[in-house]
């Protein structure tokens, strides 16, 4: 796949869904009240509702956490 987001290094598909992820995560925060960046992507893992895409990309940023900017 064309590397698109030069910042990231990612793709159109994966730069799509880092960015709803991260979109995603202070709705998440104040919904359950100082949820960790962890934590947020700990339980988007657990949802059946989770994409391929989203389940791959949460994968990755809690093996690179560097990489949540």
């Amino acid at each position: 796949m064309k590397i698109v987001d030069g910042i990231l290094g990612l793709c159109a598909n994966h730069s799509e869904v880092y960015h709803k992820v991260k979109d995603a995560y202070p709705v998440w925060s104040a919904a359950y009240g100082n949820l960790t960046t962890k934590g947020f992507l700990k339980r988007l893992l657990a949802l059946h509702e989770t994409g391929d895409r989203a389940r791959e990309m949460t994968q990755f940023l809690i093996r690179n956490p560097e990489r949540w900017k």
